[in-house]
């Protein structure tokens, strides 16, 4: 398993893990999931979020400028019923 899929799978167990804690209550929350250090990664994450029927934002970078695109990290939203 290469190294983005094991983060990405980390991620996905981690968001499990945190909704299925917290108590009922009829309010939306969301999660910020990352940092990611490649967009395929993020995307990845995004579709395991998706593939178990979470609704996600669209992934976005932070930091670094394009000379320095290893210094950017990747990030996106996982909303839910909490």
């Amino acid at each position: 398993m290469s190294t983005s899929n094991c983060l990405a799978s980390l991620g996905a167990a981690t968001l499990l893990a945190l909704t299925s804690a917290g108590p009922a209550r009829a309010e939306n929350c969301e999660l910020r999931m990352g940092p990611y250090t490649s967009q395929s990664a993020a995307d990845v994450a995004v579709q395991q979020a998706k593939s178990v029927g979470y609704d996600t934002s669209s992934v976005w970078g932070e930091g670094g400028v394009v000379s320095q695109i290893s210094n950017r990290r990747y990030f996106f939203n996982v909303f839910f019923s909490c």
